[in-house]
């Protein structure tokens, strides 16, 4: 007898701290996957960016610049522009190793698509390559029909 009561105690528990039963906050974000294409440390871009590309064109030109120095050169990945975009976020120029940018997760709200942005660099003191640096992420999401708007949250590790 007291094992049903804790079983039912605990059935009531479960259902009690269940969410599915709630209606949805249309206000409240969803998730928009994405899928990283490239993340590196040297895009040969000196000026911070933050940029959707909605071209192969626009495309090609950004790999220009990221394959400027490079042997072998990085592959420019295919796009389908007609369902999809891609978006690039450069640091710019750091003059230390140990600085990264990547893309924590993108939410879709009423009023807007958020790229939430994690930039990372080492702290004062820390030991870092002395090689200069511009840090950048690219990655490829839907086409949205919201604008797009980039939410950095900066770091040091």
């Amino acid at each position: 007898m007291i094992q049903m009561k804790i079983f039912l105690l605990s059935i009531v528990l479960l259902f009690s701290t269940c969410k599915s039963g709630q209606s949805l906050d249309k206000d409240s974000p969803s998730s928009v996957p994405f899928q990283v294409l490239i993340s590196a440390s040297q895009s040969n871009i000196e000026e911070p960016q933050r940029k959707i590309i909605t071209s192969q064109k626009e495309l090609e030109a950004i790999f220009a610049e990221i394959n400027k120095t490079r042997k072998p050169e990085i592959p420019i990945p295919e796009i389908d522009f007609g369902t999809e975009i891609v978006a690039f976020v450069n640091m710019g120029q750091a003059s230390t190793g140990g600085h990264a940018v990547t893309v924590h997760n993108i939410d879709k709200t009423a009023d807007a698509v958020v790229i939430h942005l994690d930039e990372t660099s080492p702290k004062p003191g820390d030991n870092a390559t002395m090689v200069i640096t511009t840090p950048f992420t690219m990655v490829k999401l839907k086409k949205q029909n919201l604008p797009i708007v980039f939410n950095p949250k900066m770091e040091r590790q």
